[in-house]
């Protein structure tokens, strides 16, 4: 058995290093001062909203500026139900269903809208629910709403490490959903979409469905996240909290750790979460620290933090084991020898380390090699 997982382990390096930042993310907590859990949850809800764009934007290729009003309708709504009594699980079933029915009002009208003008409908949305609807009396008044911090199945939510640990339960679930989403026939006809409508349409995905259900999905991650947000304030704040400016900052969350990848969703919700006291201390605006990561990404071409880590680590690799490089080279025929013969001259895409393995595979003009 232990032989059977080490092989495996040794096949894909992945499980490995999912297993450390599990064993980390439990542990950390006992580690360090109290005063540090408030930022483990906070970067939860984060990474629950990155998590949503990368799906949307990274995978499906839609691009929202509405997250932070789905945030918003996630905090107030849950604030209610946990008031009204509503166990927390249950709080969460229902808020994730709440968002992705307002995302059906905005998403089924802009099914013809692509490209610049479905943003331009998410941001006319995100808008609008900053400066009418989060303003209305019967969704969160005119102040500001204690919001209490309900058990789940019975665990404590009362401090700030407990919150995290039920937190991380919930973003573990999104994760592991996420991850079979990606990896589904469902995942690989959003892929399709990304990439190119037309195609997908002519290989017969129905294009609606997938955007659509993209759309859904992608808001009640966002909403479920607006649940823990509000339980960690333990406030309901105001409006310009759920903004079109607050859209940009989470859209730069997974750009910035990686938009193709789930882990790109932890690192931007960590790193928004945390960046707020660093920036102070050096006196510098949090808009212009973002500003500078963002051009810095794209500058390197890279898919975000995780990207250049995974190009550093091939790079590493390559070093170390130069055999286990796989280069394509093609063939050219010289000119006739003096017996008649071709010999053939190889050519190479760059320089070949040192203790490098060149295997050919050379096939006559009958097909036999």
């Amino acid at each position: 058995m232990a032989v059977a997982v080490v092989e495996r382990v040794r096949r894909n390096p992945n499980i490995a290093l999912v297993a450390v930042i599990a064993v980390a993310a439990v542990v950390w907590p006992f580690l360090l001062s109290t005063t540090t859990h408030f930022y483990g949850v906070l970067s939860i809800s984060y990474a629950l909203v990155a998590l949503s764009l990368t799906v949307l934007s990274g995978w499906t290729g839609q691009i929202s500026l509405c997250q932070a009003a789905f945030l918003g309708i996630g905090v107030y709504a849950g604030q209610k139900l946990l008031h009204g009594g509503v166990p927390l699980p249950l709080t969460l079933v229902i808020v994730a269903a709440i968002g992705a029915a307002v995302s059906l009002v905005l998403g089924v009208p802009s099914l013809r809208l692509r490209g610049v003008y479905l943003t331009i409908a998410t941001l006319a949305f995100g808008a609008a629910c900053q400066r009418y609807f989060f303003e209305l009396e019967s969704i969160r008044g005119y102040r500001s709403s204690v919001v209490p911090r309900s058990s789940f199945f019975g665990f404590s939510t009362a401090s700030d490490r407990s919150l995290y640990f039920v937190g991380l339960f919930v973003a573990a679930l999104a994760f592991a959903a996420v991850a079979n989403l990606r990896r589904s026939d469902a995942g690989r006809a959003l892929f399709a979409i990304r990439d190119s409508e037309d195609a997908a349409q002519a290989l017969g995905i129905r294009l609606a469905p997938y955007k659509v259900g993209a759309f859904a999905f992608s808001a009640a991650l966002a909403t479920t996240a607006g649940v823990f947000y509000g339980m960690l304030f333990q406030a309901t704040p105001g409006p310009e909290q759920f903004g079109v400016i607050q859209s940009f900052f989470l859209l730069a969350l997974p750009v910035i750790g990686g938009l193709q990848t789930l882990a790109g969703a932890v690192v931007g919700g960590v790193l928004l979460a945390t960046a707020q006291p660093v920036v102070n201390a050096f006196g510098i605006r949090l808009f212009l620290a973002s500003g500078v990561l963002l051009v810095l990404v794209t500058l390197v071409r890279a898919d975000g933090i995780v990207g250049l880590i995974l190009r550093a680590g091939r790079r590493f690799r390559e070093q170390i084991r130069p055999e286990s490089i796989v280069r394509y080279g093609s063939f050219l025929p010289e000119a006739p020898t003096t017996n008649g013969q071709h010999a053939p001259r190889v050519l190479v895409s760059r320089p070949l380390l040192p203790g490098s393995v060149v295997r050919l595979r050379l096939s006559r003009s009958g097909g036999r090699s």
